[in-house]
């Protein structure tokens, strides 16, 4: 009886996380357009988290549309900010040209202001292990293709 007890607590715990994570990345339409609104009215209001929170999530969508506003504030908030995480995304952002023209040696700089903040606070940032290699190959790929 305790097993079972324990085996019901236990899908019952990974059902809820699975639903979680489904919701957080499958939002209906409707829902969408809710969360875009609400982000972008507190990011208007200047609520940098709310910036942030905007670019990263709708960059992922690969929706141009929201690209030249994901470009604006990440813009910002790299002017503002040493946080490697808006460097990181400023970079993928010229990288790709999304929002703007694509620009190598503008994301290069990007990379390394990111690479260059995650190295200055210890590493004691937000950016995996995984994000910092990601870095540090996108920036010897730039390198190399701005020395042809």
């Amino acid at each position: 009886m305790e097993l079972f007890i324990v085996c019901f607590l236990f899908t019952v715990a990974v059902g809820s996380a699975g639903y979680g994570v489904w919701r957080r990345f499958y939002l209906s339409p409707k829902a969408k357009k809710a969360l875009y609104k609400d982000l972008e009215q507190r990011a208007k209001a200047g609520d940098k988290e709310a910036m942030y929170a905007f670019a990263e999530r709708f960059y992922h969508e690969k929706d141009e549309t929201y690209y030249p506003v994901i470009f604006k504030w990440v813009s910002m908030l790299a002017a503002q900010e040493k946080d490697p995480a808006v460097w990181l995304l400023l970079g993928d952002l010229y990288a790709s040209g999304c929002g703007t023209e694509r620009d190598p040696k503008r994301a290069l700089s990007s990379y390394e202001q990111a690479l260059t903040a995650d190295i200055a606070s210890g590493c004691n940032t937000d950016l995996t292990k995984e994000a910092h290699d990601y870095l540090e190959s996108c920036i010897i790929r730039l390198r190399k293709e701005l020395s042809k």
